[in-house]
């Protein structure tokens, strides 16, 4: 029987809803966690979330959510839970890593594929560790990052075999689609929006998903549409993948969230009268709750973290719908293809 799995449970696909593919309950840089500065109450930031959440499914109708964030990012499996539980949101969490340059504790740079490949295995069929805890909260997607961009925004470098991937980053696409083709999950990604420039980066990751035996047909390329390039996006559609708009509303390596909006919903209107509707969907990359410590000038607060929860349904949808997208076309973007790709 297909299911979804929630960080609460298994859900029917039919049951999924609205659903947002790429969003963060809890994002905390590396080392954050040692910080005295950014240690937090989890009832008070449970509570927090919690009342976003409510409101959002109040207001919007959404059902559904994606926290993908990484585990060295700040995947608190416990917090996550307790918010799916005060809100009533179902949240799916994910097992993977974030790319090289930011993430891949030494851990797990250091082992094999099919380690790697057991641990997401294990994550989602038996569920995340945290802190040393071994819990019983299952994940429900595998996150693969690659990229690693240089620290002033440029496009990755170019390696010896021809890509933009480190060898700890390969060795975590090569074992998620080995656990993807064992369990049939969805894998989403992140690319490095720049990397798009030189060459397509979704392909890269597919090529490598492929020749581990994943189903294109269940993975996500996540960040295409932040500089969108419509040959490559046609390129990973042909290829049976599908497409993330994320950063609704968030202007990520661009001017200003009108110019971002304005080139996604484009191409988005583009990919959906070549035929493509089926291939896409939705989501903010929100950062619900930015564990950091004080705000700064070296710690300035994210756009992530303010962008509006109703934003997208505000002011994005009704630029689209003046672009020709139909209902049927919103729902299939923001229900059905989502709910298609998690189920397994």
């Amino acid at each position: 029987m297909t299911k979804i799995r929630t960080v609460t449970g298994d859900i029917a696909r039919e049951d999924a809803g609205i659903t947002l593919t790429h969003e963060h309950i809890l994002y905390a840089n590396p080392g954050v966690e040692f910080d005295r500065k950014a240690a937090f109450d989890l009832d008070t930031v449970a509570e927090e979330v919690a009342a976003t959440m409510r409101a959002g499914m109040a207001d919007y109708g959404v059902k559904t959510i994606v926290d993908m964030t990484a585990c060295e990012l700040g995947r608190h499996p416990r917090l996550i839970e307790e918010v799916a539980r005060r809100s009533g949101m179902q949240i799916v969490a994910i097992t993977g890593f974030f790319p090289d340059r930011i993430g891949i504790p030494y851990h797990w740079r250091v082992q094999s594929v099919d380690y790697i490949r057991d641990h997401f295995i294990s994550d989602i069929t038996e569920g995340m560790a945290f802190a040393h805890e071994a819990t019983d909260i299952k994940a429900g997607a595998i996150k693969v990052a690659t990229g690693s961009g240089d620290w002033q925004g440029g496009p990755s470098p170019t390696t010896a075999e021809g890509h933009h991937m480190t060898p700890p980053e390969v060795r975590i696409v090569r074992a998620a689609g080995r656990a993807q083709a064992q369990l049939g999950c969805c894998v989403n990604t992140h690319t490095e929006p720049q990397d798009f420039s030189l060459r397509n980066a979704g392909i890269e990751q597919l090529d490598l998903l492929e020749s581990e035996g994943a189903d294109p047909a269940k993975v996500i390329i996540g960040h295409p549409f932040v500089n969108p390039h419509l040959e490559q996006l046609l390129e990973i559609c042909k290829r049976g993948a599908s497409l993330q708009v994320d950063h609704i509303g968030i202007p990520w390596q661009n001017p200003s969230a009108e110019a971002l909006d304005e080139a996604m919903a484009n191409a988005v209107c583009s990919l959906a009268a070549a035929g493509h509707i089926d291939q896409i969907v939705f989501t903010y990359d929100r950062f619900f709750h930015h564990c950091r410590g004080p705000i700064t000038e070296d710690e300035p607060e994210m756009l992530n973290e303010r962008v509006d929860f109703g934003y997208m349904f505000d002011s994005f949808l009704p630029r689209l719908s003046k672009k020709g997208f139909t209902e049927e076309d919103i729902r299939k973007v923001l229900v059905d293809n989502p709910s298609r790709l998690l189920a397994f």
